[in-house]
């Protein structure tokens, strides 16, 4: 007995001291082969104390543990599980106090509750963006130059360009040819022409008159002469300073100036849109100001590149920003001598709520902000700093002259408070009260100049009269009640089996027959003869009564009920006929002599009068291995069980909707599964390992202790087991032995976290052993 005791407390001893090695291995020195998901919280939490005595801040820490591999996902969730723990979070240092349960009872009356009115927040202002930038960051757009345009008198011919030299007239001919490298042009039978830096139609006049010699007609004008450019040749420019991507470009030589801001993505975030300079032969040739084209669509300075252009985009000098009540907010830069009007014109001015009276300007000086305000009189003569924020508001929402008409008139709405405006003629402008209107009491709220609230209330049918009248103030609300309002919208119910079980708004004089026909009538099951309605007492003593509800039944079958009359919140309720049953059927399959479906004739009928009424069973069938089912669920009923009590026979009854199978009689033993020869094997009560080995024994991936027979009833019975012994069911005609394999998941694995466990419960273990031998 000593010795079991002892080996159970080691076994104690090393369950117990595995499970904390398992706990406390997680650590940053393998952090990487841990899983976030599967550690509880006070693992989380010893992991997280850690960090903390080793110095690491909660940024360098995360640092770390990318550095040693572990992957981003598993990083985030740690930091979702340290914020959901608060362990980064001061309000852990707070002092809990605990206070009695009876100081916690909140004794107040609910009348004098205060109800604090929540405090929206403001919602967040959106960053303004730097106007124009936008045009330079659409991907969908291509901002190329158009190659199938005719040829632009302007443009310069270089080395590369392919021209097209045609001759109509007396004379046909056509020639195409290149400029060379060197800057000729060489036409058959006319000789070499330079055209290197000649516009197109300077180079056409070169042609002309070198031509002229070939084809007199064209001195007489009989001939006539036109050069096209063909192929383009490629231009090089460079884009420097406050660009996105600056570099060298190679472009088409119909490229512009804005075709190579595009190509660049635009000016960066220091870049300026008003001083673009183009350099030509290291002298500026045309300062750009792309607002030009941004406001007015003018491409003034679009102008053609030439070979070794450079593009400058220089830093920019003033840039205010505007928000509030202008159509396009934005951070706008502004040129020297620009005003504050000149600012909203490039927003695209007021809109329409804008107060335009004043205009509120943040500014920044050596040591704070300031604000200024600007009367619109001053807009064209105020100039804006470097910095500036310029916010227009919108006009006041309220009236300066109305009031509201709400409620059972004819014209609702607002109307203009003119001088001497009373309720009498508000009503009148309205086209008076509606027939259903409330004409016993109306109210007008009212708001006065010290924001005093008041609440006046007036008879309509006097106001109409001429008496009483009321003179109206400013932002008065007339309301004029319906009278509905106060008449209870009471129901009758019509419940059971009706066709449309419903709700039905009572009116006077409606008559149970009305409540059934409205709910479609009785449907097939109803008991027409047992209508029970139910109705509430009206008890006005102040004493509790124990019955609310007297409930009376009514027979409708003669016609004798169906001029009772309902009261409000009645509830009728048609019963159900006690022997109504709707016609069913049992499924009677397999070895039988006349399968089919069966009605259901009485309610205690059971399985063996079924296969009785279906012809018994054939000379194949096995009653011993019937199979009946409910719902698509298999009934373990035993049909070879013909005795008579009471309890078995009410357990053969069958329900509507039940089958039954009747299955052949099979001589054969199927082996399925994780075998190396699945067969049919002939019976001859063997048993069970008789037919595994017959089928060519288990693989090598057989689990057997998990192995079953699905016998031919349909039930299932697996191996047993008792300690190192496996009791193997008993094996019958027509079952089936079925060898599942291992599941490679569930296999035994070990990391290094696991063995150095294993081995410090060794140690435990071993100590504790020397220790009792001592």
């Amino acid at each position: 007995m000593r010795i079991k005791y002892v080996l159970f407390i080691l076994l104690i001893l090393l369950t117990a001291t595995y499970r904390q090695s398992n706990a406390q291995s997680v650590s940053m020195n393998d952090i990487q082969n841990v899983k976030i998901n599967q550690l509880s919280d006070d693992q989380i939490t010893q992991l997280w104390k850690k960090i903390q005595d080793s110095g690491l801040s909660e940024t360098d820490a995360y640092k770390l543990m990318i550095q040693k591999g572990v992957p981003q996902d598993q990083v985030d969730a740690l930091k979702d599980r340290v914020t959901l723990l608060g362990l980064n979070s001061k309000s852990n240092t707070k002092k809990v106090t605990s206070q009695p349960e009876k100081n916690k009872i909140d004794f107040s009356r609910d009348s004098n509750n205060v109800v604090v009115k929540p405090v929206l927040a403001a919602p967040p202002v959106a960053p303004l963006n730097v106007y124009g930038m936008d045009f330079f960051s659409q991907n969908a757009i291509k901002f190329e130059p158009n190659s199938n345009l005719a040829t632009p008198k302007g443009y310069v011919v270089g080395p590369g360009d392919e021209l097209i030299v045609l001759v109509t007239g007396l004379n046909e001919s056509t020639v195409r040819t290149k400029v060379t490298p060197e800057g000729n042009l060489q036409i058959p039978y006319a000789g070499i022409v330079y055209v290197n830096g000649f516009t197109i139609e300077q180079a056409t006049n070169l042609i002309r008159g070198k031509m002229t010699k070939i084809y007199p007609g064209l001195r007489s004008g009989q001939t006539q002469l036109s050069v096209n450019l063909g192929n383009t040749r490629s231009i090089k420019i460079t884009i420097v300073g406050e660009v996105k991507t600056p570099g060298s470009y190679t472009l088409s030589s119909l490229s512009t100036l804005y075709n190579a801001l595009y190509n660049s993505g635009g000016p960066n975030a220091n870049g300026s849109l008003r001083y673009i300079e183009l350099i030509r032969n290291n002298k500026v040739y045309k300062t750009v100001d792309f607002y030009n084209f941004l406001q007015h669509a003018i491409l003034e300075g679009n102008v053609r590149l030439e070979d070794q252009d450079v593009i400058r985009i220089p830093v920019y000098k003033k840039r205010v920003a505007i928000r509030g009540e202008v159509k396009r907010p934005a951070i706008y830069e502004l040129k020297e001598g620009e005003q504050l009007d000149d600012l909203i014109k490039y927003a695209g001015g007021f809109t329409d709520v804008a107060y335009k009276g004043i205009a509120k300007v943040e500014q920044i000086n050596d040591l704070e902000r300031e604000v200024k305000d600007v009367p619109a009189n001053l807009f064209a003569n105020f100039t804006p700093r470097n910095g500036d924020m310029v916010t227009l508001g919108a006009i006041t929402n309220r009236y300066a002259n109305r009031v509201v008409l709400e409620g059972a008139v004819f014209r609702p709405g607002p109307y203009e408070l003119t001088a001497g405006l009373s309720l009498g003629a508000l009503l009148k402008l309205a086209q008076g009260i509606k027939p259903e209107a409330y004409t016993e009491r109306g109210y007008i709220k009212r708001t006065l100049p010290n924001l005093e609230r008041q609440f006046i209330s007036f008879k309509p049918i006097d106001i109409l009269s001429g008496k009483n009248d009321i003179p109206l103030l400013r932002e008065d609300t007339v309301t004029i009640q319906e009278e509905s309002t106060f008449i209870s919208q009471q129901a009758v119910t019509v419940a059971g089996h009706v066709r449309n079980p419903s709700k039905f708004i009572f009116r006077k004089g409606m008559k149970l027959a009305d409540v059934i026909a409205m709910a479609g009538g009785f449907d097939d099951q109803a008991a027409e003869h047992h209508v029970e309605v139910s109705r509430i007492i009206k008890n006005t003593q102040d004493s509790v009564a124990n019955q609310v509800a007297k409930t009376f039944t009514v027979d409708m079958s003669n016609g004798t009920g169906n001029d009772l009359e309902l009261e409000p919140l009645d509830y009728v309720y048609v019963q159900r006929l006690v022997n109504y049953k709707s016609l069913g059927n049992v499924s009677v399959k397999g070895e039988v002599l006349f399968p089919g479906d069966y009605p259901v004739q009485r309610r205690d009928e059971t399985a063996q009068d079924f296969l009785q009424r279906a012809g018994g069973l054939t000379p194949y069938g096995s009653i011993q291995n019937a199979q009946i089912y409910r719902k698509g669920v298999r009934v373990n009923l035993d049909l070879t069980n013909t005795s008579k009590d009471s309890l078995t026979r009410a357990s053969m009854m069958l329900l509507s909707g039940d089958s039954i199978y009747v299955p052949r009689v099979i001589a054969f033993v199927e082996v399925a599964g994780a075998v190396n020869n699945p067969q049919l094997i002939n019976y001859n009560g063997h048993r069970f390992m008789y037919y595994v080995n017959a089928a060519g024994g288990k693989t090598s991936h057989a689990r057997l202790k998990g192995a079953y027979i699905k016998y031919p009833n349909g039930l299932n019975q697996p191996i047993r087991h008792f300690l190192f012994f496996r009791n193997y069911p008993t094996v019958k005609p027509g079952s089936k032995i079925i060898v599942p394999e291992k599941d490679p998941e569930s296999r035994f694995r070990l990391g290094i976290g696991d063995f150095a466990g294993i081995a410090s419960a060794l140690t435990a273990v071993i100590s504790l052993i020397a220790i009792l031998r001592n």
